[in-house]
Order: C-alpha cells, then sequence, then structure tokens
C-alpha cells in the first residue's frame, strides 16, 4: 500500500482540475462521500436493465459507472453547497490485468480533509500469493499516472 499527500500549495488547483477536468476519467468510481452540511454518498455500482440503452458498453461490463460521468454530478453538488469539510472518492482501475495480470481489483483512494488531499492504493489478488509485486506494480503506476498528470506528490509520513 501506497501512502502519498499533495503539498498544500497544490490542492486548490488539483480539486479544481480533479472536479472540472478529465485527468481522472478512466477511473471507475466504487464510491464517493461529500460532508458538508449534509453527508451525500453515491455509489458508484451501476444499476442496469435490459432496457438501459444510454450506458457506455464497457461501464455495463465492469458493473461500475466511470468519473467522467459522476464528475458532472459531484461537481454541481460542491459547487452548490457550502465548502466541503470532506470529500472521499474510491478509485478502481477499468483493466486491472493491464497491470499485472494476477490484479482482481486496484483501487485509488483520495480523501480531501482539512484543505489537504491524500493518496492511498490497494490492490485486490486473483490468486492468493505471498509476495508484494501486485503491490508493487501499481504503485509504480499510479506514480507514473501522476507524473504524467504533472501531480506533485510526496510519500505521507
Amino acid at each position: 500500500m501506497l501512502a502519498l499527500e499533495l503539498d498544500g500549495t497544490a490542492v486548490k488547483g488539483f480539486m479544481g482540475k480533479l472536479l472540472r477536468e478529465d485527468i481522472f476519467d478512466a477511473f471507475e468510481v466504487r464510491a464517493v462521500e461529500i460532508l458538508t452540511a449534509n453527508r451525500i454518498t453515491i455509489e458508484g455500482a451501476l444499476e442496469t436493465s435490459p432496457s438501459d440503452e444510454n450506458e457506455n458498453e464497457s461501464d455495463k461490463k465492469s458493473g461500475f459507472t466511470t468519473w467522467a460521468a459522476l464528475r458532472p454530478l459531484v461537481y454541481e453538488i460542491i459547487k452548490l453547497s457550502q465548502k466541503p469539510k470532506l470529500i472521499k472518492l474510491v478509485c478502481s482501475h477499468k483493466e486491472p490485468g493491464a497491470v499485472d495480470a494476477n490484479a482482481a481489483a486496484l483501487f485509488l483512494n483520495l480523501s480531501y480533509e482539512n484543505d489537504g488531499v491524500t493518496f492511498t492504493t490497494a490492490t485486490a489478488q486473483r490468486q492468493f500469493v505471498l509476495d508484494k509485486s501486485l503491490d508493487s506494480a501499481w504503485d509504480d503506476w499510479v506514480r507514473g499516472f501522476f507524473a504524467k498528470i504533472g501531480l506533485g506528490v510526496r510519500d505521507r509520513v
């Protein structure tokens, strides 16, 4: 598991990009929690029926919606509320097998609280193994992703 934090001076800019730009759009969303005057929880699991024709085919396959689909809703909730005390976003990689063949799920958790942003990673394996190669592969992928989008993070102590 990797634990990272965003430099305090970059928080406002990052949150703006997270809510208005496509930097996290490829991730699936497992859950969103927003705390302002009220606590709002959004589950990312899709409720589909055979008549759902507006959903993206890849979303239906995974069973979870993408951040691209939920981002406008979350943005409106935050825009219409007082400044959030807390935002938690539990994301997962859409194609975990592309990172490691033993990956059943790869999680990237974001937490905004007390004007700071932290990230943690977690993995779920298809088959139990004692080594930490899946964790290492996912942590490396996340660090590379953050570098690619120009997000300066540091290890959280």
